[in-house]
């Protein structure tokens, strides 16, 4: 993705601080700063990720007229908005901007959810990170230690994290449901609610009542 000093800039809003990665800042001089699209990655610095797709208010106009070109979207019939316009694309608006909406909630509030990624801090270790041999032990575990009454039993799961300070994994569902998997390491069917599952409708969920408190404490 790379960086540049701007983009290790420590942007801090009383107690809440985030990165600004900016796509345009890696290809310097664009064009139009006023009439031209691109990628921003808003880092929270408390596991929370933001990657929003953001237009100039001109650019609508351009890509309407690319579609009458083209042929797509019906001929420019209609767009599929970004996830957030902006007047230009400078560092100035883009940090104004995102204050501004800070201020005013979370970013998850005022953009489409699916800009909110996860971000794993310690406690928590990314499988990205892991050893193959690693990932496979985990995986196997916990087909050992499913019973066939447990609610992940029939679910197709993909390890996403552990925590590095219990005996917990974590899982994506297919519906973007986050699974919370406290592995008891018997290497045998578990009974009677075992092993201890948690389970939170997407990862915005999963922050604010979990992760967000375990990254805390563990800072203490």
């Amino acid at each position: 993705m790379g960086s540049n000093s701007l983009s290790e800039k420590i942007i801090k809003i009383g107690e809440t601080a985030f990165k600004l990665w900016l796509e345009f800042e890696k290809t310097t001089p664009w064009d139009n700063i006023e009439n031209d699209f691109a990628n921003v990655i808003v880092d929270m610095l408390d596991g929370r990720v933001y990657g929003i797709n953001v237009w100039t208010f001109k650019y609508l106009e351009s890509a309407i007229k690319q579609d009458n070109e083209n042929g797509e979207n019906l001929n420019g019939l209609y767009q599929i908005p970004p996830d957030l316009f902006v007047k230009e694309l400078t560092r100035d608006c883009l940090e104004k901007t995102i204050v501004d909406l800070l201020q005013n909630g979370n970013l998850e509030e005022s953009l489409n959810n699916s800009t909110f990624e996860l971000k794993f801090l310690e406690p928590y270790y990314d499988v990205i990170e892991m050893e193959e041999n690693s990932i496979q032990a985990l995986t196997n575990e916990l087909k050992l230690e499913l019973p066939k009454n447990h609610l992940l039993h029939n679910e197709n799961v993909e390890l996403i994290a552990r925590k590095t300070n219990n005996d917990d994994i974590i899982l994506e569902l297919d519906d973007k449901r986050i699974a919370i998997v406290n592995l008891t390491w018997k290497s045998k069917k578990e009974i009677d609610g075992y092993p201890i599952t948690r389970v939170y409708k997407n990862n915005v969920d999963f922050w604010n009542k979990e992760m967000k408190q375990d990254i805390l404490e563990f800072k203490k």
